[in-house]
């Protein structure tokens, strides 16, 4: 097993994919974060205000205003939403759909080791690889503030920022066996890379009605907040986790199941 985590650490070393997945991180944080600085404008907060409700309230609590703390929530925010599930979803296409595309599938499938060494393998490297993008979130969002020469710094704020992006993290992980199955199962990139265009369409609309909290792709929003809303953190109820952890298991059931019944001949 250990030989082939390595194998598939090695397979990443001359691959620019990392590389881009991390570009993709750093632009879309960074404009994420340029809106702040809008809707720091005291007219354009009035202008939100006049929403009444959760606007009006989130306003009035700060929450738009140009600190450390809002920059830090909002870049955390922006991963947990929608570039977020489309970035995991495109890093998890690529482990699982590039043995097809470049032409190994037939070499991995008949190696003389069990192919369930092989899926865990590449579940293990898609952790390390997004957990390690959404530690460059947090520096991309920790960069902007400082260049910017955004106020009210503390190592606090840091902290409770990186212990966000580990639940967030986390949670979108659980979301990623299926799309791994998609890819297992397509062949390739297009299959996960559509599922996960759509689940995040679907999640997304359904992020204020009663059933959100049990929707997997919507954790990370409740647990951070969502200031597009917008949607203030709250505390998820313990059968949240449950459902995600059951739809984890789910998913990595129906990708050993797929890898083990996986055609060899293409």
């Amino acid at each position: 097993m250990m030989r082939v985590l390595a194998a598939e650490f090695l397979k990443l070393k001359r691959s620019r994919m990392p590389l881009w997945s991390g570009l993709i991180v750093i632009l879309a944080g960074g404009l994420g974060l340029a809106v702040l600085p809008v809707l720091s404008d005291p007219a354009t907060q009035a202008q939100i205000a006049k929403g009444g409700g959760v606007f009006a309230k989130a306003v009035a609590a700060g929450a738009y205003g140009p600190t450390w703390a809002n920059y830090l929530r909002i870049g955390l925010q922006g991963m947990s939403g929608s570039w977020g599930v489309l970035t995991f979803g495109f890093v998890t296409a690529y482990l699982f759909g590039r043995e097809f595309k470049e032409g190994t599938a037939k070499t991995m499938l008949t190696l003389p080791l069990r192919r369930e060494y092989v899926m865990l393998a590449k579940m293990v490297v898609l952790a390390v690889w997004v957990l390690g993008l959404g530690a460059l979130s947090v520096l991309v969002t920790m960069g902007t503030a400082t260049a910017l020469g955004v106020g009210g710094f503390t190592w606090t704020h840091v902290l409770t920022s990186l212990t966000d992006t580990v639940a967030v993290t986390a949670a979108l992980y659980l979301t990623l066996p299926f799309v791994a199955w998609f890819a297992m199962l397509g062949k390739g990139y297009l299959p996960p890379m559509l599922y996960s265009l759509a689940v995040m369409m679907v999640s997304n609309g359904l992020v204020e009605t009663p059933i959100s909290h049990w929707v997997p792709w919507n954790i990370p929003l409740h647990l951070v907040g969502a200031s597009w809303y917008p949607v203030p953190p709250s505390s998820l109820p313990p059968g949240s986790w449950a459902v995600a952890a059951a739809f984890f298991l789910a998913g990595l059931a129906a990708l050993m199941w797929r890898a083990d019944h996986a055609d060899s001949a293409r």
